[in-house]
């Protein structure tokens, strides 16, 4: 069976194939993905949640699978923050006032560069304005026996220094019994307006390194040590439970380039979903530069920031809660 007959959308997508999987991309809502699917012996499964078809035209990304962070991660305080002598004022998000969030990438149409069967090449191209700085953000999607990689990168078109981080918004599926893995060496609280305030240790509720279930979990921080592994492994399938879309009994990896030092989880309370999200920096870091490991890279003009973050399909059985 065809895995793309799954991913049934209005259009605006197109279908990458290899093997028994098959992912949508989405290039006018944000060059978001849109799903990706597996077959199995059971029939195909998301193993990323699948997106609202309404959204893919033109978004809002938040209803997809995942999304690029670009050219900066998650919150900025009220949108406001002061680099190489300029005070930036950048529009606040209509969704989560009162601070400006994820960049632009992810609200824009992107550019197809180049596609194969297996792959594609998508670019976006920023105008200096609110964000003074012009420059050129890129996404490869690649397809392979045994997962999916993306590569995503930004280059400073202008002629002066720009602060730029990147990262990456998936969307997994969360039934009961969904375990995670990572380890990282410690987490931020935080404030009010869900800002990070100061460093910590990890929580028992909240320790992934040992494996966490995500049953009744709701949390919305950010991890910072993290070397670039993770694994969300799905339960088997509870007795007299229909087979559907949920990859029960299976597992998978993400494995991000060294430039993803940091690590954001997002399992809201009652929602049937987890993100987590390999980033360069933490939350609010462009209010924090001069601060040791916040992740904010200061990139000179014409040079690029790349990584590549793998989600990678595991054949071993998953954890039990």
């Amino acid at each position: 069976m065809d895995p793309s007959g799954a991913l049934s959308f209005p259009g605006g997508v197109i279908i990458l194939r290899h093997g028994p999987s098959a992912c949508a991309v989405a290039p006018a809502a944000g060059g978001a993905l849109a799903g990706w699917v597996t077959e199995t012996s059971r029939g195909p499964v998301d193993l990323m949640r699948r997106g609202r078809p309404g959204a893919v035209a033109a978004g809002p990304s938040f209803d997809l699978s995942c999304f690029p962070l670009v050219p900066f991660s998650n919150r900025v305080d009220q949108g406001r923050f002061r680099f190489g002598g300029r005070d930036v004022a950048l529009p606040v998000d209509r969704w989560n006032r009162p601070h400006a969030i994820h960049g632009h990438g992810w609200e824009a149409a992107w550019a197809v560069d180049g596609r194969s069967g297996d792959s594609l090449h998508l670019s976006y191209r920023h105008p200096a304005g609110a964000w003074p700085w012009p420059y050129r953000a890129e996404q490869v999607f690649h397809l392979t026996g045994d997962g999916l990689s993306i590569t995503i990168a930004i280059t400073n078109e202008g002629d002066e220094p720009m602060p730029a981080g990147l990262g990456l918004h998936p969307y997994f599926p969360r039934p009961p019994g969904t375990v995670l893995t990572a380890r990282t060496d410690g987490m931020w609280t935080n404030g009010p307006t869900r800002l990070p305030e100061r460093r910590s240790a990890v929580p028992a509720q909240w320790d992934t390194r040992r494996g966490l279930c995500l049953d009744g979990v709701n949390i919305d921080h950010g991890f910072f040590g993290w070397a670039g592994g993770a694994t969300l492994s799905w339960p088997d399938r509870p007795p007299g439970t229909e087979d559907g879309p949920i990859p029960w009994g299976m597992s998978l990896s993400v494995e991000a380039d060294p430039l993803f030092s940091h690590l954001l989880i997002y399992a809201p309370h009652g929602e049937h979903y987890v993100c987590v999200e390999p980033v360069s920096h933490m939350t609010n870091a462009l209010n924090r530069i001069k601060e040791p490991d916040t992740g904010i890279c200061v990139l000179p003009p014409g040079k690029r920031l790349s990584g590549c973050v793998t989600f990678r399909i595991n054949p071993n059985m998953p954890l039990v809660c």
